[in-house]
């Protein structure tokens, strides 16, 4: 019976240790039986941890025999109706008690000291992060409690606080805009110096669209738009004096391109560059139909498209002058260019549309100098 008794005092030991060990609020827990205190001294207690003195066998008390200036004394019975006393340790210094029936042969004793100074470690001291939202983290060690914060908005911190150590997880937001941004995490403790880690998340890559490619235009003076749709600063500029833009933004925003009339029966074409942080280009044109009905290669030349509409051949004949070389382009209503043609060396060309859709578009011819557009109907 001794012999499982004195098996059963060592488990709960084991497992009482093992739990106390495991937190900060440290209470020591000694067994009591026949004729012994288990553990029968307890070197490392700190000022503010609890003395537990758990009943196992007999009859016998805890008294305190001497203890530090300033610390209350102890006397209590341990037997199976009285089988739980604590104290709570508020005064460094040694600490002797006995079992009163016993004292010649059962005493104890602990040694308690002052609480460790605070301290505070957080690491990374930096997390890079992608401009996409998400998440990252920092390890905190630390004896006590801590409060966190952020100073950024983009940039947020869980837990606000913490006792002894953990882990701070710093959420933030998307970055739309291309410029590199930092949040300051500040953990403070009380007693120590403020330690502030970084979260730096880069800018988001450079983006730069402008649309419709092509905006036609009639001879007469006007002005038309583009919408331009990036997250950088940008720049606009027409290569032709008869058509000025509105020179600069940032983000998303609209060009307007405004033309003189065209008092030639040419048609004309303005290019527009927009350049994007002064790293993208985008360009886009406004064409401008001449003042007569068709180019004027030659007074007496005429062009011409037929069928129209058309079920999917269209003819172009420019004309007295079959040898010049012509660029001649599909266009949707949008302006932008479906299928695009070098035509030389005859009287008659013919370009298939057959795989494009029913409906409205644009045939555009170039001889290098003059425009041409008309309007074509594909149908079946």
């Amino acid at each position: 019976m001794k012999k499982f008794t004195h098996i059963f005092s060592v488990l709960i030991v084991f497992v009482l240790t093992l739990s106390a060990s495991s937190s900060f609020a440290v209470k020591h827990t000694v067994l009591v039986g026949n004729f012994y205190f288990n553990p029968s001294n307890i070197p490392d207690v700190q000022v503010g941890d609890t003395i537990h003195w758990q009943w196992v066998e007999g009859s016998h008390t805890t008294t305190s025999t001497s203890v530090p200036a300033g610390a209350a004394t102890w006397d209590s019975p341990m037997t199976s109706g009285n089988q739980v006393f604590e104290y709570k340790v508020t005064v460094a210094g040694m600490y002797n008690y006995k079992c009163t029936p016993h004292s010649g042969i059962q005493t104890g004793s602990f040694t308690a000291v002052g609480a460790p100074p605070p301290s505070l470690t957080v690491t990374p001291s930096n997390q890079n992060v992608s401009a996409e939202a998400g998440s990252t983290s920092f390890s905190v060690t630390s004896n006590s409690a801590w409060n966190t914060s952020s100073d950024k908005t983009w940039c947020t911190v869980s837990p606000t606080s913490g006792n002894g150590n953990g882990t701070i997880t710093a959420n933030y937001s998307e970055n739309t805009t291309t410029a590199t941004r930092v949040a300051t995490i500040t953990i403070t403790v009380a007693g120590l110096s403020p330690q502030m880690v970084t979260v730096t998340q880069n800018g988001a890559a450079l983006t730069l669209m402008v649309s419709p490619e092509n905006q036609d235009v009639t001879s007469s003076s006007g002005s038309t738009m583009f919408d331009v749709t990036t997250n950088t600063n940008w720049t606009a500029m027409s290569d032709a004096s008869w058509c000025t833009v509105s020179p600069s933004g940032t983000g998303n925003g609209t060009i307007t391109a405004t033309y003189t009339e065209n008092p030639s029966a040419n048609s004309r074409m303005a290019e527009i560059t927009v350049t994007g942080d002064g790293i993208l280009t985008e360009k886009v044109t406004v064409t401008q139909e001449g003042s007569g009905l068709g180019i004027e290669y030659k007074a007496e030349n005429t062009f011409a498209i037929y069928p129209n509409p058309t079920s999917g051949i269209v003819n172009l004949v420019p004309g007295d002058v079959s040898n010049i070389n012509m660029e001649a382009c599909i266009l949707d209503i949008t302006g932008k260019t479906l299928k695009s043609e070098i035509l030389s060396g005859s009287s008659k060309y013919q370009m298939n549309i057959s795989n494009l859709p029913e409906g409205i578009y644009f045939v555009r011819v170039k001889d290098g100098e003059r425009i041409v557009t008309k309007r074509i109907v594909r149908s079946n």
